[in-house]
């Protein structure tokens, strides 16, 4: 019989009872409350750079994608402070992202700097996601990581590309 035809009704209680009995207070995790304050302002300089890739004369046929990666991570920002409020049940405003001109004649430095940035990031939120217990929260940070993964892809495509 293979795995998944098992009955798992038994499992499963096993594990929400274990869940329920070790109830951990996030709040009160201020490495964790650090962690989540660095990972906002990460997101906040991935914004300033895919931002500065945008306004990137040379890189105007691939502005979409780039735009793209931008988008997410203004998601990324939001789910984060989602994930603080859920947390501490305090709302966080955010200063706007700085915006930084790339020069043209460096845009495969720029764009490599940025992929090496969004890898760095990318082990990052691993991390974080194995500091927090709750479902819901690591559902959130799952997201973010996929999202980071795939704009790694894109800039290793266009690192190829602008050689």
């Amino acid at each position: 019989m293979y795995p998944y035809c098992s009955n798992t009704s038994i499992k499963n209680t096993t594990i929400n009872t274990r869940e329920t009995n070790n109830v951990i207070d996030l709040k009160q995790d201020q490495r964790l409350l650090q962690l989540l304050e660095i990972a906002q302002q990460e997101t906040q300089q991935s914004l300033s750079a895919f931002d500065a890739l945008m306004q990137n004369k040379a890189l105007q046929q691939d502005v979409e994608m780039l735009r793209n990666a931008y988008l997410d991570e203004v998601k990324h920002l939001k789910l984060l402070q989602e994930i603080w409020y859920n947390i501490t049940g305090k709302s966080q405003s955010q200063p706007q992202p700085k915006s930084t001109k790339t020069n043209s004649e460096a845009v495969r430095t720029e764009i490599e700097k940025t992929l090496l940035q969004e890898m760095e990031q990318t082990d990052f939120f691993r991390e974080l996601l194995m500091l927090i217990p709750e479902t819901e929260l690591r559902d959130i940070l799952y997201e973010i990581i996929t999202d980071k993964q795939d704009h790694c892809i894109r800039l290793c495509f266009l690192f190829s590309k602008y050689q």
